[in-house]
């Protein structure tokens, strides 16, 4: 039996424990303590909400209502976007009480033989700079801040270059391919990735074709054509001999940026699919280092993951963006568990919306999780400072479920802990 024993302390001392701790003796959940703290002695209270719902209505009053529409909306009747969410509430959290569990919790991780202190990822959001003029410099800082991988997208509005250098020497950066026809372009971009020192790729395989966004259709919103989106294509050195000219360059005609723009755009999702059989270019370029397939929702597909050789899958349906009516991220997510858990590393991206829903998807068997909306709309709050409340946020409450349940470590926490509806 564990009895714990926790000693006397000087009403002094306690105080500045929760008030003014130790370098190095921070936690999490002590997010919320400032928060109240910074109520109660400054009359300062946070720049945006601390439950998702009302942090996205404050976004939509501060975004452009294209740009709003643009992350928030789905394919077609938007069933998808709905089934994702609607996932996570057929779980019912299990707590244990009596528990030896005390204030400090921990949730870290090893992913590709590195160790972060969460198991949370920026997930591969293009365009970020439609929320704010920061854009990923912003979310990149905040990520490396606070030790976690940002994903970078191939459909980023800042180029491999500008967010290493936000993101911070020796942090951990992904980089997610939309995966060009042009095998020329394809080994230019993951060279230039390498070199910048992004360490895990990911490959979107379920994008390759827009999906019937009819938010955007009804606007005709593609900022891709206005030159957002596109700063990887725009920068790279084969792009631009194949298309004759530098659109970077200060002598390039509107025209000549908007072919470039084009150009990117279309060679990464002309409607041809990836294939398995192709794989091997991508292991030519990026060699022995991480290879993961974002995209999965089918536990044959996962099974075909190991068996050509990729380090990890992670369970997507694009945030619900790409086929209306499809299975909900959550629900494909045990199956995949059960087909291929100590294989490959299991990622989950799709309806998270608080630190509980990534207790649930851990709990369910995900290694890791993505985080995209809910970032968005922190940096639609003045860039930098919404995006770590936010992601302090889902930190703290994601702590607070962990110790609340009955659990000191992350690495304890299972199925066992959920009940199904």
């Amino acid at each position: 039996m564990t009895i714990l024993s926790v000693s006397a302390q000087a009403a002094q001392e306690l105080i500045d424990s929760v008030l003014n701790p130790a370098p190095g003796s921070e936690r999490y959940s002590s997010y919320g303590s400032e928060i109240y703290f910074n109520r109660n002695l400054y009359n300062i209270t946070p720049i945006a909400s601390t439950n998702y719902d009302r942090l996205e209505a404050s976004a939509k009053l501060r975004l452009p209502p294209a740009a709003y529409d643009y992350a928030a909306g789905g394919a077609g009747l938007e069933k998808t976007v709905n089934a994702n969410r609607e996932a996570f509430n057929k779980w019912r959290i299990l707590p244990r009480v009596m528990r030896p569990v005390q204030p400090a919790r921990n949730l870290s991780t090893v992913l590709f033989n590195r160790t972060i202190p969460a198991p949370i990822v920026m997930a591969p959001v293009g365009v970020q700079t439609l929320f704010h003029p920061t854009g990923e410099r912003a979310t990149s800082k905040v990520f490396g801040e606070l030790g976690l991988p940002y994903t970078l997208s191939t459909a980023s509005s800042t180029g491999f270059t500008d967010v290493a250098s936000s993101n911070g020497v020796e942090n951990p950066r992904w980089y997610q391919l939309y995966w060009p026809s042009d095998d020329d372009l394809t080994r230019s971009y993951l060279t230039t990735a390498k070199a910048n020192g992004y360490e895990v790729l990911v490959v979107t395989v379920d994008t390759w074709d827009l999906g019937w966004r009819t938010r955007d259709l009804d606007r005709g919103f593609f900022p891709f054509i206005d030159g957002v989106g596109v700063q990887i294509g725009l920068e790279d050195p084969v792009a631009h001999q194949k298309l004759g000219f530098n659109p970077l360059a200060t002598n390039a005609t509107a025209e000549q940026r908007k072919m470039a723009a084009l150009y990117h755009t279309i060679t990464t999702s002309r409607g041809i699919s990836p294939v398995w059989d192709n794989l091997w270019k991508l292991r030519e370029v990026w060699g022995d280092a991480p290879i993961v397939l974002k995209g999965v929702q089918s536990a044959e597909d996962a099974k075909l993951a190991v068996q050509w050789g990729l380090d990890g899958v992670i369970v997507s349906n694009h945030g619900g963006r790409q086929i209306d009516g499809a299975i909900g991220s959550l629900d494909a997510l045990p199956a995949i568990v059960e087909a291929v858990k100590g294989k490959v590393t299991i990622g989950f991206d799709g309806g998270i919306r608080s630190g509980a829903d990534i207790f649930k998807a851990l709990a369910l068997g995900a290694d890791f999780v993505q985080l995209g909306r809910p970032i968005l709309w922190g940096l639609s709050h003045e860039g930098v400072v919404g995006v770590r409340h936010v992601l302090k946020s889902l930190l703290a409450e994601l702590e607070i479920t962990v110790g609340l349940v009955g659990y000191a470590r992350l690495q304890d926490v299972n199925a066992t802990l959920l009940v199904g509806k």
